[in-house]
């Protein structure tokens, strides 16, 4: 199994601190922490974290307690990452004891990770000379262009959610619900090695797939509309998103015409990065355009697609939207930069009210001069499953 490069990642993460004019940088996601030192547990929600990571000019801390390392040591030996434990005190106290100890000024904090509460607590233990700025994910601006660790690790997360959803469409009969349909495919994927689903599965039977993150509720399957499912696996830390829509039995000429469409949209999208685009926006566009000269340009109401990596939503950004504002187009321009290295998913749709939806989703690796698929790609003419 390839390592990861924890070394890159970490110098990286410190040529940003540095344009940044920071002394050290606090780490409060639950993606960056791992991505930086190797350890695994997870985050309920904002207010339950398992710990912090700290980076300095010389050195790499994890912020924790016994109760979230305990078994776990061997995690972060590759990283490198000292142990601050909590066990006595609090992540507040430790913090400013370290900020003594290495003598740093300016400490960056991840200002979408950290709540307010929090924040204050931090700032209360902190010495007066210590200030707190608000930082971008400097992280996961490295995180974008991923390792051969990470793209060995989201080709098997494609595996495994492929070879679920081969296995649940020999096993689809009409009068299944959406909720039992997408507790099988989650069993399936776990029973396949996925920790867990990469997000809550969507599946949406005919007039549900009009909304693009249906819950799925007690509706039944029926023949001939569009099944929509919307799955991914978790494994070793990463994701895959995939989108299927298929059909039980014969599809009606609409769905038809709809399916190729919107085949024939992921197809100019997967052909601009393949051709080398630079911008999300360009991507979008090559989609966009396939879908509006149909006709259908108003049901297209989302990105092409997005980041994939340790979280399911990750940088670059292929959107279509734009601004007029030259601050806001320097800072949209960060996000949808797109160059070799970087895993983009490509998921163009069409949603019609009381009809339903089609929505195709590859996730792709922009490689030197073309890009990989890590699935099975799409089938060209839409999946027709037998009645049995």
């Amino acid at each position: 199994m390839t390592q990861a490069n924890y070394g890159r990642r970490l110098a990286e993460t410190r040529q940003r601190m540095a344009s940044a004019e920071l002394d050290a940088l606090l780490i409060a996601s639950q993606y960056n922490r791992r991505y930086l030192t190797g350890f695994t547990p997870t985050d309920g929600d904002i207010t339950e974290s398992s710990g912090l990571a700290l980076v300095t000019m010389s050195g790499l801390y994890l912020i924790t307690g016994t109760f979230s390392i305990s078994g776990l040591e061997h995690e972060i030996e590759p990283s490198g990452a000292e142990l601050l434990l909590t066990d006595k005190t609090t992540a507040a106290a430790v913090l400013a004891q370290a900020a003594k100890d290495q003598g740093f000024r300016r400490l960056g904090f991840e200002k979408d990770w950290m709540s307010y509460g929090r924040y204050e607590r931090l700032r209360k233990a902190l010495d007066e000379e210590v200030e707190m700025i608000p930082s971008d994910d400097l992280a996961e601006a490295v995180r974008v262009v991923k390792d051969e660790a990470e793209i060995a690790a989201i080709r098997h997360a494609g595996e495994v959610a492929d070879a679920a959803f081969a296995q649940l469409i020999t096993e689809l009969r009409p009068g299944m619900t959406e909720r039992q349909i997408a507790l099988r495919l989650e069993m399936l994927m776990r029973e396949g090695g996925a920790t867990e689903p990469s997000f809550p599965t969507i599946v949406a039977c005919g007039p549900g797939g009009a909304l693009p993150h249906w819950v799925p509720s007690d509706r039944e399957a029926r023949e001939g509309e569009p099944l929509l499912i919307d799955f991914g696996a978790r494994v070793d830390g990463y994701c895959s998103d995939i989108t299927r829509t298929f059909v039980l039995g014969e599809p009606d000429a609409k769905l038809v015409e709809v399916y190729h469409i919107v085949r024939a949209a992921q197809d100019a999208a997967e052909q601009a990065l393949a051709a080398g685009a630079k911008r999300g926006r360009d991507v979008d566009a090559a989609a966009r355009k396939v879908i509006a000269d149909a006709g259908y340009g108003e049901q297209f109401m989302h990105g092409v697609g997005h980041g994939l990596g340790m979280a399911v939503h990750e940088l670059p950004a292929a959107t279509y939207l734009k601004t007029t504002e030259p601050e806001e187009d320097e800072q949209l321009a960060k996000i949808e930069g797109i160059s070799v290295g970087m895993m983009i998913t490509v998921e163009p749709g069409i949603y019609i009210p009381g009809w339903g939806g089609v929505r195709l989703e590859d996730f792709v690796l922009v490689r030197d001069g073309g890009i990989e698929i890590l699935c099975q790609r799409n089938p060209e003419d839409i999946l027709r499953v037998p009645v049995r």
